[in-house]
């Protein structure tokens, strides 16, 4: 393959962020509750409180200014996504290493077992092309479990999570070796080949409920007009 497996998951996350962000949340219909759940998702997801600026902050201010929020306020799910990208952007912008015994991304480190943390592992592995370096987010969940190999909670991280943590950070990891910019690879969808729509696909797949509207999806679409002809 022309384009390497991290470069592919760097692709993959930046178009899915985008994808998120035009179905973001309408700051006019937010209220107080909704901005409440969208600054604890993003508090969690950061581990630390979101600064002036993030979605979390803009939600709200917005709310001060209509409390009861909109007649159609935005579901939960919405609220999550939302929050859960804009932290991705936050972290990327900051250019740090992930935080160390927190919560990233939906998964806390204190409680992370060790079957949980080989999967985030293999996933990891698997987006970027490479076995994950020390300070990335598999190497840290890998540690986190040898200290609690069974875990601090019955409860068991969702495989989605899992998935999508680990193609963040892949991607987090591929941007920060290119280069230090934060400008993401480009891609032709005309110019991609199978075996790259089909890695766009399997990725963004994992990052998203439907590639409608995707590079994948305008690859792929490129590709059955070109095998038809």
């Amino acid at each position: 393959m022309s384009t390497t497996t991290a470069t592919m998951t760097e692709i993959a996350v930046h178009d899915a962020t985008r994808i998120v962000a035009e179905g973001s949340v309408d700051l006019n219909s937010v209220g107080e509750v909704e901005a409440r759940k969208i600054m604890s998702f993003e508090h969690k997801a950061l581990g630390y409180r979101p600064p002036p600026g993030s979605l979390a902050s803009e939600a709200q201010a917005a709310a001060a200014k209509h409390p009861q929020g909109g007649p159609s306020p935005p579901p939960v799910d919405i609220l999550k996504k939302a929050a859960l990208s804009d932290a991705a952007r936050i972290e990327n912008e900051r250019g740090q290493p992930i935080p160390k015994s927190t919560v990233v991304d939906g998964i806390d480190l204190q409680k992370i077992t060790e079957v949980e943390a080989r999967k985030l592992m293999s996933e990891e592995h698997k987006a970027l092309g490479y076995r994950p370096p020390p300070g990335s987010l598999a190497a840290e969940a890998q540690a986190a479990a040898a200290k609690h190999p069974n875990g601090e909670s019955e409860q068991s991280i969702d495989p989605k999570v899992l998935q999508q943590a680990a193609v963040k950070d892949a991607a987090r990891i591929s941007a920060e070796r290119r280069s230090r910019s934060n400008s993401p690879p480009q891609v032709d969808p005309s110019k991609v080949t199978e075996e790259e729509a089909k890695k766009l696909q399997s990725l963004e797949t994992k990052l998203l409920d439907s590639t409608a509207g995707t590079v994948a999806a305008e690859a792929q679409s490129n590709l059955d007009t070109t095998n038809q002809d």
